[in-house]
């Protein structure tokens, strides 16, 4: 998807996408830290600092910025990733430069006020209380320690309880000078919009954000490590795992397989998994498989929901079944549906405005521009030989990692 990209001296990218055909414009701010950029003593501040980013700028105290952005129709949100905040706004278009401005002001002029650093303090320490009360997201924190080892990947966005207690002013400030710079930020606005009166809007208010340095990248580095076994047990009816290993990086040319070759293993009810687990063997309620994309060491994960009792069999035989692909292959008829799976997921991906500003915006972000137009080029492309080598050089038995939740009633059962 072609998109008009402005590169300004402080650093900052621009990516514009008009569409004349949608009312509705999206502007979205990604700024490249998240909790891959934490140290142990500053777990959870890339999530805090997105809650504080909305509690008073400059021109806009308190929550004066988000009401301006209502009042005129629009909705303002944001999200803290491993890799990214994103900050979004869905708007009328006729809303869009003074929506622009506000942007501007939140990001740049912040004013972090003892009151209310306080004040969201407490609410985001009863978020990480209700997020340690879900079990699956409890299973997730584990399986990400699990996969990786050394990559700060590893670490969690919503952070630590302790840390979140005691943070201090000093800490948030500095955090967010360090790493809201221009260069490490997108501005990506998809919608219906006069180009030129937009970029003007851009150049005064985001162009003009002062040019700082880089912070130091965060390590991303990954080495195959043998695989980890975890049970736990909480408060759940049913058991609960993720099973994974790790897969290529952004960077890597398999990145163009890796979706396709997930797909035809657990991707949907075609797939080999759920064909064998849930219908032929009755071992799961639900399976999928998925892969995730990450800058440097992605990972392909396996979601699976079953009876506790035949969790060990439902291990060996994902197993069966990647060795399979392995040893055998996969048919034409097991590709061809995948990759129509993966075409009618992707042109649902860009069917809203937030749909289109998010995709362009974070490729641009991974300074891989053109990954969506190479993406369907090299998808035709792909043979069922393609799909044996991925797995063949991907996977490796002793390197599958299997995180498991299951109910206290079979701790017993399993110690057995």
């Amino acid at each position: 998807m072609r998109a008009k990209t402005v590169k300004y001296k402080n650093g900052l990218k621009l990516v514009l996408k008009n569409n004349k055909n949608n009312f509705i414009a999206s502007v979205v701010i990604f700024v490249k830290v998240g909790s891959v950029n934490e140290q142990f003593f500053q777990s959870g501040l890339s999530h805090f600092l997105e809650h504080l980013m909305f509690k008073g700028s400059k021109n806009y105290p308190g929550d004066l910025a988000c009401k301006n952005i209502e009042n005129m129709g629009g909705y303002i949100n944001a999200v803290t990733t491993k890799e990214y905040t994103m900050y979004y706004v869905n708007i009328q278009k006729n809303g869009m430069k003074k929506c622009i401005k506000i942007l501007a002001d939140i990001i740049q002029n912040p004013l972090f006020s003892k009151y209310e650093i306080d004040k969201e303090r407490k609410v985001v320490i009863e978020e990480i209380r209700r997020y340690f009360d879900n079990p699956v997201a409890v299973l997730y924190e584990k399986f990400y320690e699990s996969i990786y080892v050394k990559s700060t990947l590893k670490n969690s966005v919503i952070g630590k309880l302790q840390i979140i207690e005691n943070i201090s002013y000093k800490e948030i400030y500095n955090y967010y000078k360090m790493h809201y710079v221009p260069s490490n930020i997108v501005l990506s606005i998809s919608g219906d919009f006069n180009e030129l009166k937009i970029k003007k809007v851009v150049d005064e208010t985001f162009g003009k954000f002062p040019k700082r340095f880089l912070p130091t990248k965060p390590l991303f580095v990954e080495d195959v490590h043998n695989r980890k076994d975890v049970i736990d047990y909480g408060k759940v009816g049913i058991g609960y795992m993720l099973s994974g290993f790790l897969g290529p990086s952004l960077d890597e040319e398999d990145i163009y397989i890796a979706n396709l070759a997930v797909d035809i293993l657990g991707g949907g009810k075609s797939s080999r998994l759920y064909r064998s687990l849930y219908e032929e063997k009755h071992l799961v309620f639900s399976i999928v498989s998925f892969f995730v994309h990450k800058k440097e060491a992605g990972n392909i994960c396996i979601m699976s929901v079953f009876n506790p009792k035949n969790m060990m069999n439902i291990k060996n035989e994902i197993k069966n079944q990647i060795q399979n692909i392995i040893d055998i292959g996969v048919t034409k008829k097991e590709l061809d549906r995948a990759k129509l799976s993966i075409k009618t997921n992707l042109n649902f991906s860009f069917e809203t405005s937030i749909d289109v500003a998010e995709n362009i915006g974070y490729w641009h972000l991974m300074n891989n521009s053109n990954f969506m137009t190479k993406y369907i080029r090299k998808l035709n492309k792909i043979t069922t030989t393609d799909i044996k080598d991925f797995f063949e050089k991907y996977y490796l038995s002793k390197t599958i990692s299997n995180v498991a939740l299951l109910p206290k009633t079979f701790a017993s059962y399993v110690r057995k």
